[in-house]
């Protein structure tokens, strides 16, 4: 089989992209994680949503930071299709508000850096075919930040930066040739 190189798509070729894994992906295994961890019945919701009112009880806040780039992509060619790998490092930001968020901060910081983690994210993405496997790299030390309700009330508030490594694909259609053939020419008929 023959990539052709220098035509992505061809005369008339679907351009149907996949790409794995997508966003909500990150966050249900980062989700996952948190509610392994922490203690029941906290809320752990994707922070930046609009009219969506604080829950009772403790919550956890997931906020993608950044993905960066960390490795050269490589590609992997099919029979119909070609995919683009490429090493990240992701940033995620993890708020936690209400009664506890301070030794909840301590377990996720705790834990994210200890192998018991990499076992976590390992067995999820093994039970489960659309988890990403998440590799964590490192977690930043807890901070307490000020945080202020609607009521004019201090509340508490624990915040960290979870760094993990994640391989993400894009999966393109591929012209390709399964066979050629080839005509030979005398020189001095050209």
């Amino acid at each position: 089989m023959v990539p052709c190189a220098g035509n992505p798509t061809g005369g008339g070729m679907s351009t149907h992209v996949v790409q794995q894994p997508d966003q909500a992906q990150v966050f249900a295994a980062l989700r996952a994680f948190i509610l392994e961890v922490l203690p029941a019945g906290t809320t752990v919701l994707q922070a930046r949503q609009n009219r969506t009112p604080p829950p009772r009880g403790m919550l956890a806040l997931i906020t993608p930071l950044s993905c960066q780039p960390i490795s050269t992509g490589s590609t992997r060619y099919g029979a119909q299709s070609c995919t683009l790998l490429r090493q990240q490092q992701l940033a995620t930001q993890i708020s936690l508000f209400g009664t506890g968020a301070a030794d909840a901060a301590q377990t996720l910081l705790t834990l994210w850096r200890d192998v018991w983690s990499t076992t976590f994210f390992a067995n999820l993405a093994a039970q489960q075919q659309d988890m990403p496997r998440l590799s964590p790299l490192y977690a930043d030390n807890a901070e307490c930040l000020p945080y202020v309700n609607a009521q004019q009330q201090y509340e508490p508030h624990w915040q960290l930066t979870l760094h993990s490594q994640l391989t993400f694909s894009i999966t393109l259609p591929a012209a390709t040739a399964t066979a050629a053939t080839v005509h030979s020419v005398a020189a001095d008929r050209l």
